[in-house]
């Protein structure tokens, strides 16, 4: 989903700009030509631009995703995010999307296919690490990782290619005003002078603990909230061949067998720096071997014969294509020339400048290794033949936990928990992803095929019980509850006890003698910015004292969590100029992007304005697995 623009734009200044793109838009000649009704499986429709109920899904679940992360990681179930509406949100903001591309194709900014490639190419993760060439395949998984197709991916890149073409044309050159920026800075540069005391959480006497009744009242006024969602009880069997290999003896016919095996692999190759000048004829080749042999530089032979030479750098003898050439050159001593070498691909003539012995591996050496890799091949084979044995049991009718237990398993039953693996207290029960969701689908009873974890790993899962959501009862909740109980009736006796001392000082009493009342001293903030806000004095309360007039008496949270602030302000500082000036000047570029951001949501609404995009809100809540949300639009 494109997402550049959807900061909304709050400033009155830039209001006016709508009609002026309106009126801009008009200038192009965009004709009304988008009469047509939704159809098909169209969710949303903004002149050549559909998409379907599959990609509205998609998009609405990755939008799950980000309020999720955004919330503490807590997932959000698609029900409650429905009822919130949240499925209208996400087609109305795509809608915009839609629309605003759309008449950047209207209007001809149109990124061709050669700078779709130029932009692909930009990303080092598309290219071979080692040979540096493009890589489909793992071009193609990352596109499939994003759930989308090349086709679908490239689109989006494309749209995302026209939108920063329009806003690097939009803001070449643009500033803004200076006058806004002294405005802004004038006001941050503002202060307050006032004075304050502190109630502190011992001003009122400590709750008592609330009574059952009263936490019964609390749940059912907040079951919503309180509900939890669909849980799953799981008995899980692990077939684990990744587990650290012992140290018992192992078969050293076997050790002998694998050490044969990767030999080569564990060995070092001789290499050698070879330089190969391809010649014509012998009479050539006899003249360049005696040219080399006398010690003239092998680049300056090639430049003189007009040749490019092959320059083998350190390479083993299998990097030489030629295998004829590849033995003559292995064959030399560091710093000798070849005589005329008649390859297989042609007459040539070599010079070995340097030579880097190879080594031949031992088994002593790489006993240790090679035990372990037997050790652990002999793993794996026992959990092959415990899942054969397992598998073949099922086909015959033997249960999930009959099944584990005849080839040595033993079945672990697990503490409820949800479809993404947390338990009761919120905690992750640590099952792989893979086995959660193969088992998050099936009935009660049923239990999952072998699910290969990766890295040796197997297991299967049944699902023992499946508890439907519901809100727990009292006594689960009873700590919880009685805490938040017990701290919202101290807040709540704490402000109430401020409002009055508030109540005092606006009649007439001083703020010394209310504070000395309440067992406080006075204390003084001495022209306070904005800017201090949740350092010395929390940002509520510097919010309110900021729209006070003197005189006015205004309370507000400390910044410690708990205490209530009591202040009178008693006057306002005016900014200084030479600090105004400063503080204009730092802030020019964050008022320039604020500029940026309201004309970026103004072109969003125009667009939309010309385009009218069509948005079937019964078939977006359908796609996601609601109901009816109303007629489409």
């Amino acid at each position: 989903m494109l997402s550049k623009f959807r900061v909304l734009a709050k400033s009155p200044i830039f209001i006016g700009l709508a009609a002026i793109l309106v009126a801009a838009f008009m200038l192009w000649s965009i004709r009304d030509v988008f009469r047509f009704a939704v159809a098909g499986d169209t969710v949303i429709t903004a002149g050549s631009r559909k998409i379907d109920s599959a990609r509205f899904r998609q998009i609405f679940n990755e939008e799950l995703k980000t309020y999720g992360q955004q919330n503490g990681g807590q997932a959000i179930a698609p029900a409650d995010a429905i009822k919130n509406n949240l499925d209208r949100q996400v087609a109305d903001a795509l809608a915009s999307d839609e629309a605003f591309a759309e008449y950047l194709r209207r209007t001809g900014l149109h990124p061709s296919d050669k700078l779709v490639v130029d932009e692909i190419r930009k990303a080092p993760r598309f290219f071979n690490a080692v040979s540096g060439v493009f890589d489909r395949a793992g071009y193609e998984q990352f596109i499939q990782g994003l759930g989308m197709t090349d086709a679908q991916f490239e689109a989006l890149l494309r749209d995302e290619l026209a939108q920063s073409q329009f806003v690097s044309g939009v803001a070449a050159g643009m500033h803004a005003p200076h006058l806004y920026d002294a405005l802004v800075s004038a006001s941050q540069n503002e202060g307050r002078t006032f004075g304050y005391f502190t109630l502190p959480l011992s001003a009122v006497p400590a709750p008592a603990q609330p009574t059952d009744a009263q936490l019964n009242g609390f749940i059912k006024e907040h079951a919503d909230q309180l509900k939890r969602p669909e849980m799953r009880v799981l008995t899980v069997v692990g077939f684990n061949a990744a587990t650290k290999p012992d140290a018992s003896p192992v078969d050293q016919a076997e050790v002998q067998k694998r050490f044969n095996f990767e030999k080569d692999s564990l060995s070092t190759p001789e290499k050698r720096s070879v330089i190969e000048i391809p010649v014509k004829d012998a009479k050539t080749a006899a003249d360049v071997s005696a040219r080399l042999k006398s010690g003239v530089d092998p680049l300056a032979v090639a430049k003189s014969l007009n040749v490019q030479p092959i320059v083998y750098a350190d390479a083993p003898k299998t990097a030489i294509l030629d295998r004829k050439a590849a033995d003559a050159a292995f064959a030399l001593k560091a710093g000798e020339a070849s005589g005329p070498v008649q390859g297989d691909l042609g007459l040539s003539v070599l010079k070995v400048s340097t030579v880097s012995p190879g080594h031949v591996a031992t088994l002593d050496e790489n006993r240790a290794k090679i035990e372990a890799e037997v050790r652990k091949s002999a793993l794996q084979a026992k959990a092959d033949q415990q899942i054969k044995k397992y598998e073949d049991l099922r086909s015959g009718g033997t249960n999930m936990l009959d099944a584990a237990k005849q080839v040595g398993l033993t079945p672990a039953t697990l503490p409820p928990m949800t479809a993404d693996g947390k338990t009761l207290t919120g905690q992750q029960a640590g099952l792989p992803p893979k086995l959660l969701k193969a088992a998050s689908t099936l009935a009660a009873g049923a239990d999952t095929d072998v699910v290969d974890l990766g890295q040796g790993q197997y297991a299967v899962a049944q699902v023992s019980k499946i508890l439907p959501p519901a809100v727990p009862g009292l006594d689960e909740l009873r700590p919880m509850l009685s805490r938040y109980w017990m701290a919202r009736d101290l807040e709540t006796r704490l402000q109430a006890k401020a409002k009055g001392y508030s109540d005092e000082i606006t009649k007439g009493k001083t703020l010394e003698a209310v504070a000395a009342e309440a067992g406080q001293s006075v204390s003084h903030g001495v022209g306070v910015t904005r800017g201090t806000a949740g350092q010395t004095f929390s940002q509520q309360l510097l919010g309110q004292i900021f729209f006070a007039k003197p005189g006015d008496v205004v309370t507000g949270p400390d910044v410690k969590p708990g205490p209530v602030v009591i202040a009178k302000l008693q006057a306002v500082v005016p900014a200084s100029g030479a600090g105004d000036a400063q503080l204009a000047a730092n802030q020019s570029p964050a008022m320039t992007r604020s500029l940026m951001q309201d004309m970026g949501q103004v072109a969003r609404t125009a667009s939309r304005d010309l385009v009218k995009p069509k948005v079937d809100y019964k078939r977006a809540r359908a796609a996601v697995g609601g109901g009816d949300s109303g007629p489409a639009q």
